[in-house]
């Protein structure tokens, strides 16, 4: 004969199974869910020339494989992306060359990934009067923020070709956005200035007459031997490689592929560029074309970076932060 049940423990082992049932179906659900939510890769990459090269991450809805996407933020300075690589809000970020080693030896756990642009520096005038070197000396040379790469490429060039930056000429830094300097070229605010693509071909559509006095790169070369120099570079927080082995591949491959698009389609490239608030397409098109973008892993662009390293450990060591880099900055793969 059956025992009944009481309605209350009847309804206490309804409630159980129940419990048990949707527990199990929540978890299931939320597993599904982290399944399916895309791997987002969180990069920085200041305002200006040095985002051009990742700007075709952002085609496709900013997805560069199925599940993995790419969340670029722009910012106006390199100190903004330097605090968020810093405190974890980034997981890779694009930066001026001295910038990434400085982070590395500030103890940053931060490795170099790649060279995504290359020297486009010129020394340009509105003064005919200068026909030779040695016409600069004593002359006032303006410059877009000092400690910036313009300068210490600036102060590096003018003492291989003989002069004492701080004594036969004078460098002027009251102006340090280059789009401002530009704009002085043209209304004849200044007559000689350091400037970086795309300003210097703003400065030569708003003042025809404008020259270039020295090609930096072209001095850089002559002097090292090694080709052009590394202004922009890749750097990635040191866990993410290891934590997304197959995410961080994909993303150099996409890379390597945005870098060989922008190169090939300024005009596109330059709407997108203006989309995500990196520059005005009006600007970033036509300099396309002269702004050194390319993309080079560290394997092959190793003894360029090794010689601008050691360039500027020997005017400035301060510059890359007191030594230059050890093996383990650089990200072999």
């Amino acid at each position: 004969m059956h025992t009944p049940v009481s309605v209350r423990k009847f309804l206490a082992i309804i409630c159980l199974a129940f419990m048990a049932i949707y527990g199990i179906s929540a978890q299931a659900a939320l597993e599904q869910q982290q399944q399916t939510e895309p791997l987002s890769i969180r990069m920085g990459v200041m305002q200006g020339p040095s985002g051009f090269s990742s700007i075709g991450l952002t085609r496709n809805d900013s997805f560069i494989a199925e599940g993995l996407k790419v969340q670029l933020n722009v910012y106006p300075s390199p100190t903004e992306v330097i605090a968020r690589m810093a405190n974890g809000e980034l997981d890779v970020a694009a930066l001026p060359t001295n910038v990434a080693a400085n982070l590395y030896n500030k103890g940053v756990a931060v490795k170099l990934a790649a060279v995504v642009g290359e020297g486009m520096l010129m020394l340009v005038s509105t003064d005919d009067s200068i026909t030779e070197l040695a016409h600069l000396a004593g002359r006032k040379i303006s410059i877009p923020g000092a400690g910036s790469t313009p300068d210490q490429m600036a102060r590096i060039i003018t003492a291989l070709l003989g002069f004492d930056p701080d004594l036969d000429i004078e460098l002027d830094y009251s102006v340090a956005a280059p789009a401002q300097l530009a704009q002085m070229l043209i209304a004849g605010k200044t007559d000689l200035a350091v400037l970086p693509e795309p300003f210097v071909t703003v400065a030569f559509n708003g003042k025809p007459d404008l020259r270039v006095l020295i090609n930096i790169q072209e001095v850089w070369s002559m002097f090292t031997g090694s080709g052009n120099y590394p202004m922009t570079v890749i750097v990635v927080a040191d866990a993410f490689p290891t934590a997304h082995p197959e995410a961080f591949t994909t993303l150099m491959a996409s890379l390597k592929e945005s870098v060989a698009w922008v190169n090939a389609n300024p005009l596109e490239a330059g709407v997108l560029i203006e989309e995500k608030g990196i520059l005005k397409a009006s600007l970033a098109s036509p300099a396309i074309p002269r702004s050194s973008l390319v993309f080079k892993t560290t394997s092959e662009a190793y003894d360029s970076l090794q010689d601008y390293f050691k360039m500027l450990y020997g005017f400035d060591y301060m510059s890359i932060g007191g030594a230059l880099p050890d093996a383990s900055f650089y990200l072999d793969y």
